[in-house]
């Protein structure tokens, strides 16, 4: 099963890379989680928790193009040095404000400047498609950084629910911020992998030309987005009414840790199903999953169905990637894929804010019902959009195989058609 990792990572800098990006990505799992423990326990409202969280993740969608963009033109270390900085500022600024019990609005600010982060979830996975030849390695590798990324998340909700209710309210986003840090200082050293800047300055970008299956998988996140951010505060509230809050984070952990061994499973085969089935599959699974979640009579049977439910998380997302990966040229891998972060921070935002007020009137069943619908949105989302995926993914041709190389390993570079990301 780990033969095709094992090949991908004989690559020269491919551990380096990978380990180094895994930790940089830490804010990713921990930020937004970590912000809700700390503005809870210091304010004592779910709902503002839910509402400063939200801020945050909505500039963090918003900063995910244009960052992901000035990554792709002038090149990785030069863009994410600065934003780097940019998050250390915000963070620190958000902990004094938190601390000294200060406004709203100042909070919002600090936790929306500390949300400037650049596209984290990105930049390794540039390093693979411009480190790797074929559709199949790069497959295995996305694979990859999907189960690396679960790692994050099997660890980080459980270490900042840890640190936030048993040491320090802020500790978690203490945490976040030196592990971004360290791992960027450690990643960008890396200059063997680091992809080339675009040629011709911004000429390359998509802009507005987006392909109308990266305009759908967008789409699709926005309801796993809202799955994720819903779920996530009303584990919180579900273990608090139960009077075991410190048991939140290890929820998240063993949703996560199914999650990773889905993502393992599905990284190390090659499919012969299409990819739009495949993705129609993944999403049906993942609703039938969540939804079960809004049943769970109590914390033990939260946990036992959640990790059934994350076998279905990462090779959902592993889809849209590859779908992504797909369509758009090697050279805007990076911004493609910011397209589907943007998707997710908005559902991530939505499903925060709403289930953060939800809970405080209709309790913690509310909130895991909202994150149930989210699942049911990006269900409806990709039958929508599944002729759309085929269209888009399938070769259409007689060489027997069922879905289109990428760009990469076409003859020609292939023109994205002039599709608004409205449309």
């Amino acid at each position: 099963m780990l033969d095709n990792y094992r090949v991908i990572l004989a690559h020269p800098g491919a551990k380096a890379f990978a380990a180094a990006g895994l930790l940089a990505r830490l804010p990713i799992s921990m930020f937004n989680i970590s912000v809700i423990l700390m503005v809870q326990l210091q304010y004592d409202s779910y709902a503002m928790a839910g509402r400063v969280a939200a801020v945050g993740t909505l500039v963090w969608a918003a900063q995910t193009v244009p960052t992901a963009r000035l990554v792709d033109r002038i090149g990785q270390r030069r863009a994410m040095i600065p934003l780097t900085l940019v998050f250390v500022l915000g963070a620190v600024g958000a902990i004094v404000t938190a601390m000294s019990e200060g406004p709203e609005w100042l909070l919002w600010l600090t936790v929306a400047v500390a949300s400037i982060q650049g596209p984290l979830g990105s930049l390794t996975r540039a390093r693979w498609s411009h480190l790797l030849d074929t559709d199949r390695d790069i497959h295995t590798a996305f694979s990859l950084e999907g189960a690396l990324d679960e790692v994050l998340f099997v660890s980080g909700p459980a270490l900042a629910t840890i640190l936030a209710t048993l040491v320090w309210p802020p500790l978690g986003v203490v945490v976040c911020l030196a592990g971004l840090v360290i791992g960027m200082a450690i990643l960008l050293a890396q200059t063997g992998t680091e992809p080339e800047p675009r040629a011709g300055g911004s000429a390359g970008s998509l802009g507005l030309r987006l392909p109308a299956a990266v305009i759908a998988v967008s789409l699709v996140t926005v309801g796993i987005g809202a799955m994720f951010g819903a779920f996530d505060i009303s584990v919180v509230a579900f273990a608090d009414e139960a009077g075991r809050q410190t048991l939140s984070g290890i929820v998240i952990a063993i949703v996560s840790a199914g999650s990773l061994l889905g993502g393992l499973y599905y990284g190390s085969r090659h499919w012969h199903a299409p990819l739009w089935k495949r993705t129609v599959v993944t999403a049906l699974l993942m609703t039938v999953g969540f939804g079960s979640l809004a049943l769970a009579p109590n914390v033990w049977w939260l946990a036992g169905l959640g990790l059934l439910a994350g076998l279905t998380i990462a090779p959902t997302l592993t889809n849209a990637d590859t779908v992504v990966q797909r369509v758009v040229r090697r050279d805007q891998i990076t911004e493609g894929m910011a397209w589907l972060r943007i998707g997710m921070g908005v559902g991530v935002a939505f499903g925060a804010w709403l289930a953060g007020g939800l809970i405080e009137t209709s309790g913690s069943r509310a909130g895991l019902g909202m994150s149930a619908a989210g699942a049911g949105l990006a269900l409806v989302l990709v039958l929508a959009s599944a002729g759309v995926l085929r269209r888009s993914t399938e070769r259409g041709d007689a060489a027997g195989l069922p879905d289109a190389p990428p760009p990469s390993e076409r003859e020609e570079a292939v023109e994205q058609p002039p599709t608004p990301p409205h449309v």
